[in-house]
């Protein structure tokens, strides 16, 4: 049995207790609760998803590598709060700061990254913000790689749990970064320091879990960007400015058990069993032609959703033969409650030849004949 509760009920007792929450359905995006998605907040370690993000796609250019050396400055070894002891001169593989980022939340290790892929933390940072504006994150500002509390005459990091769902959802294109932090435990410095995962609890419990990213500074509270997969079904969920660990982990099971207990993903075939669509065509062999969605469609719907779906085929009035195999003819649009959630094209399902002389012919000799 489900329980549909929705979100906002499950949580209703912690509401005061958060910032900001969110849930989304990762393959599309789809916010399906929000409670203070644009307020502003402070990400604290959050900011290195970001730094994961841009070394990503730099090792995807082909410009660094994972098996990269890299050497650790004299900067990214006086790096406070959480770390992995980087002394200034050590080397170390790139993969293995990259894991020391993503897994147990390294300071000094993140420093270290961004050194790496652009020569200065000044230069990382400046590309952090360019790539929040390019993905739409409108209220985000970057001024760290680690998201530690600023120092004096620094600038704290801001975002909020929309932009954080668009970074995801952009990270989320990289199964390397989630099966970094899918990790619960792992080694570093040839296994004699343990990297154990700052979100280790929900990894060992809660099925799917994929971990991603958590964040924890005194003004910030206890922040969680999580995805989990079950199947084909994918959540990200956001709790942010928490009194506790233990709260975020516990909001965030809330959210996605209403995810996987409420929502599945309907399949609309190219042609449909119970509807058929069809063109009316001027001047052919065949007085209409019958039309299929270019490709099959999938939707995330909770089943009252499903019930309210409302799937409008836009046709056009008249079209003149000859009409080619798989000619475009029209749209079909799938709305919920006032909101275009997929629009697809309809093509012809076979060709039609415009009418022949003798066809003409034929059917004016018996329009004439049938007025006698």
């Amino acid at each position: 049995s489900t329980n549909s509760a929705s979100p906002a009920k499950r949580i209703a007792h912690y509401s005061s207790h958060y910032k900001a929450a969110l849930l989304a359905d990762a393959n599309s995006g789809r916010i399906l609760f929000n409670e203070r998605m644009h307020d502003k907040i402070y990400p604290a370690s959050l900011v290195k998803m970001m730094v994961a993000l841009i070394a990503l796609e730099e090792i995807d250019s082909g410009r660094i590598n994972l098996q990269d050396s890299v050497k650790v400055s004299r900067w990214a070894s006086k790096i406070g709060g959480h770390q992995v002891y980087l002394k200034q001169g050590e080397i170390f593989k790139f993969s293995e700061l990259m894991k020391a980022t993503v897994i147990s939340s390294a300071n000094d290790a993140s420093v270290a990254v961004a050194e790496h892929v652009f020569g200065s933390v000044k230069d990382f940072i400046k590309k952090m913000n360019e790539r929040a504006y390019e993905i739409g994150m409108k209220n985000t500002n970057f001024f760290s790689v680690h998201g530690l509390p600023p120092g004096r005459g620094q600038k704290i990091d801001q975002s909020t749990a929309y932009d954080l769902l668009l970074l995801a959802l952009e990270l989320i294109k990289y199964p390397q970064f989630l099966s970094w932090s899918s990790i619960r435990l792992d080694s570093f410095r040839n296994g004699s320091f343990q990297l154990l995962n700052t979100n280790h609890r929900l990894i060992r419990s809660y099925r799917g879990m994929e971990g991603m990213k958590t964040g924890y500074h005194r003004k910030a509270g206890f922040n969680l960007v999580s995805s989990a997969k079950r199947e084909s079904q994918r959540y990200i969920s956001i709790v942010l400015g928490t009194k506790a660990s233990r709260l975020r982990s516990k909001i965030t099971r809330h959210l996605l058990d209403y995810a996987f207990e409420n929502y599945r993903i309907f399949e609309f075939k190219k042609k449909n069993a119970f509807q058929s669509y069809f063109a009316p065509i001027k001047g052919g062999e065949l007085e209409y032609v019958s039309l299929i969605a270019k490709e099959p469609v999938t939707i995330l719907l909770s089943n009252s959703e499903f019930n309210r779906l409302q799937i409008i085929a836009n046709i056009p009035s008249q079209t003149f033969a000859p009409i080619t195999l798989n000619q475009s003819l029209g749209t079909l649009q799938y709305w919920l409650d006032g909101q275009m959630l997929k629009q697809i094209g309809l093509q012809s399902e076979n060709a039609i030849q415009k009418k022949s002389i003798l066809s003409e012919v034929t059917s004016m000799i018996i329009n004439l004949s049938g007025t006698n």
